[in-house]
């Protein structure tokens, strides 16, 4: 018997019982799915963590108080100032670019929208330390920081919920209470752990201070944040303690109360953001072997119900001259047509399922032809393993036994 007939065979039986073979067939369908979603959801979201990471460069650092996020934290406050930001930029050397920072949130009104988004006040240096790139217009320089020129850079998701699909450069908005002129759109960049990386708006930090009052500031020359971007060629991590000894010294901590200083450094973050997806990729890929594992035997259990209930025709077949081993490979082509038919809808399933993620994170669509095959292999594998046993029971009857049982 020739392969083809073998499998045509194979389908043919498999008909008989179609809705006994799909109810088979489902815990296959989704270990197939679920590893071909899980194989794009990994690609696409290191894609974006490689991306952002190309966008922002791997050599800025921020230094917060830990005040601003922890106020839970016992202690005295401390507070980061431009007389800090100061001394970090004339007294640690290999910083290439420093930048101060305030930020809370604001509404911003154009027409008749309204968009709640937030701000953040900087010096014109931002641009350098972060990387910023514009989709339209331009960044402000310094000069319109001392001046506290009344402009904006906004997010591609502030422009969306404006303007729509208009262009929104040199319109004007209001910012709280006064008028201001968009002068630069940033490009899209998506979603970072979790976080809309697009909703936001850049403006001059002498500006921010002036008109948008901050309940989080308890003096005028506070910040949030200082930006600052390490000098190429410089160690990052060197440059980080010495930042963290000045301001220690500066604000007279000691011992335990070096945590009320907080360091964000991108590389770490990326680090930890791996860690989280490595350990959610593990208790996927458990989930989709149990899942695999409950469908194999489940095709297992049917195999052993279809050679008892074709017992007869079994000692028929063998009676007319069909070898053992005919009859080995006609129910294990039957268990493998069973599970290879599975692993493809599992992997349609999967591939419309990562097109759909994809979508609703705003991540690259990335589908790796290594987790297709894959998927599909795990599925002829399945067949193959939890369809032996039975193909091998039947394989085994006596064909006198055969032909006598009911």
């Amino acid at each position: 018997m020739t392969l083809q007939t073998l499998f045509r065979e194979a389908i043919n039986a498999l008909r008989l019982n179609l809705l006994r073979s799909a109810l088979t067939a489902f815990g296959v369908i989704i270990g197939v799915g679920s590893l071909v979603v899980m194989s794009a959801a990994n690609s696409g979201a290191n894609k974006l963590v490689e991306r952002q990471i190309a966008d922002q460069g791997t050599d800025a650092l921020a230094v917060r108080a830990a005040k601003v996020e922890n106020a839970l934290r016992r202690g005295a406050v401390v507070v980061l100032t431009d007389q800090d930001a100061n001394a970090v930029r004339e007294l640690v050397p290999n910083i290439q670019y420093l930048s101060r920072e305030v930020y809370s949130k604001v509404t911003l009104v154009a027409g008749n929208s309204s968009w709640i988004t937030e701000y953040w006040g900087v010096d014109a240096s931002y641009e350098q330390v972060w990387g910023v790139k514009l989709s339209e217009g331009r960044f402000f320089d310094e000069a319109e920081v001392r001046s506290g020129a009344k402009v904006i850079v906004i997010g591609a998701t502030v422009a969306r919920k404006l303007f729509g699909t208009a262009s929104p450069l040199d319109q004007t908005v209001r910012l709280g209470t006064i008028p201001v002129r968009i002068i630069g759109v940033r490009r899209k960049r998506g979603s970072f752990g979790g976080v809309d990386e697009d909703n936001f708006i850049i403006l001059p930090i002498k500006t921010a201070r002036a008109h948008i009052p901050n309940s989080e500031m308890s003096t005028a020359r506070q910040l949030s944040l200082i930006d600052m971007k390490v000098s190429p060629g410089a160690n990052r991590e060197k440059v980080k303690q010495d930042v963290l000894a000045l301001l220690r010294e500066r604000k007279h901590l000691r011992g335990a109360q070096e945590d009320k200083l907080d360091v964000i450094d991108l590389t770490q973050m990326v680090e930890l953001l791996n860690t989280t997806q490595s350990t959610l990729n593990r208790l996927l890929l458990a989930t989709a072997a149990i899942l695999l594992l409950v469908g194999g035997v489940g095709i297992m259990n049917i195999m052993l119900v279809s050679v008892t209930e074709r017992t007869r025709e079994i000692g028929l077949r063998m009676a007319i001259g069909a070898r053992r081993r005919d009859i080995l490979r006609q129910f294990l082509a039957e268990a493998v047509t069973l599970s290879v038919v599975a692993g493809l809808i599992g992997l349609m399933i999967g591939l419309a399922g990562s097109v759909l993620v994809a979508r609703l994170v705003d991540w690259p669509l990335i589908i790796p032809p290594l987790g297709a095959a894959a998927a599909t292999l795990v599925s002829v594998s399945v067949g193959i393993i939890f369809g032996y046993l039975p193909a091998r029971r039947g394989a085994g009857l006596n064909p006198i036994d055969a032909l006598r049982r009911k």
